[in-house]
């Protein structure tokens, strides 16, 4: 992730889209970002924004 957050040729105001089936570590993203997970998922982590659930 701090790869792409650093990366000079990626716009610095655009979201970064993280696909994952809700099974990950703990992220931490400085910029703003989305997270989809399917109904049911539970991150194992506490978000800080808002959570929506793809249907």
């Amino acid at each position: 992730m701090h790869l792409l957050e650093q990366a000079s040729d990626f716009p610095a105001d655009s979201l970064i889209l993280i696909v994952a089936d809700g099974r990950c570590d703990v992220l931490r993203v400085r910029r703003e970002h989305e997270l989809p997970h399917p109904p049911g998922a539970r991150l194992p982590f506490t978000p800080r924004g808002p959570v929506y659930q793809v249907r």
